[in-house]
């Protein structure tokens, strides 16, 4: 068993990472509205796929586990 125990997030930490994929899903509809680089929108999609990450690896280790 191991000493390290799981991060324990709270609600302001969950907060934020919801708030961080809502603002980079607005981000990407006015950067493909207004004709931005291609890497620009990716780059903000990827954020969002990380806070994604984020949260389901939470879930995963505290809801499910």
């Amino acid at each position: 068993m191991s000493d390290q125990q799981p991060e324990v997030w709270d609600r302001h930490q969950l907060r934020n990472k919801i708030n961080n994929i809502t603002m980079n899903a607005e981000l990407v509809k006015l950067q493909i509205q207004q004709a931005i680089p291609e890497d620009q929108v990716i780059a903000s999609i990827e954020r969002m796929l990380t806070e994604c990450k984020d949260c389901a690896s939470y879930l995963n280790e505290h809801i499910d586990g």
